[in-house]
């Protein structure tokens, strides 16, 4: 097996653990365990548990990041933007949404996986800042600072998404996209339905 090929098969296995028993609960003798390895071995491959970390999660935000885009490129501008935005909403547990608050709050105490976390964001606000600019000159949104409103419409979204990871239901997050479709159309100069009121918490 090629050292890539071998990097691989332990950040995988690595990913299979966080999103099993928490980003913050793995050690590196459960992944060595778990990937039929030594802890010296995995060691080989990384410099340290912060490295493997910051990679596994790189790997898994930028194939999160992946899907998004395919789904959202040849859509309309309108379709596109609710998809995007249904996808950061959606709260089962099969995305990972868990991984990402756990490398949030590992982040407070690692300089160098705050950086990544920032740069992860920044790609995230990119594509839904391209889906506003390809919206405006289609004519459908009307907005002067596409990475602005990308900007404001992302962080209201992931606050309403903090919510729903910690009490889901698919009328909360129906509700949920209502309400930030609503803000979107205000920022972007479009029409929306009316929105419905959020599921009691």
């Amino acid at each position: 097996m090629s050292r890539n090929d071998r990097k691989e098969q332990i950040i995988s296995a690595a990913l299979e653990l966080f999103h099993s028993k928490g980003f913050a609960e793995v050690s590196t003798r459960d992944l060595a365990e778990h990937a039929g390895l030594s802890r010296s071995h995995i060691y080989h491959y990384f410099r340290d548990w912060k490295e493997l970390r910051r990679e596994a999660f790189v790997r898994f935000a930028n194939g999160q990041l992946e899907a998004v885009a395919d789904l959202v490129r040849d859509a309309e501008p309108a379709q596109a933007l609710r998809i995007f935005l249904l996808d950061c909403l959606t709260a089962s547990s099969s995305i990972g949404w868990g991984l990402w608050l756990d490398a949030w709050d590992e982040a407070m105490h690692d300089a160098e996986l705050a950086e990544v976390y920032l740069q992860i964001n920044g790609q995230w606000q990119a594509l839904l800042a391209s889906i506003i600019a390809k919206g405006v000159q289609a004519e459908v949104f009307r907005c002067a600072d596409a990475e602005r409103a990308a900007r404001q419409i992302f962080a209201q979204t992931m606050g309403y998404t903090d919510d729903l990871l910690l009490l889901a239901s698919g009328e909360a997050e129906q509700a949920a996209l209502d309400e930030v479709m609503e803000v979107a159309g205000l920022l972007l100069g479009f029409a929306t339905q009316a929105p419905q009121p959020l599921a009691s918490r």
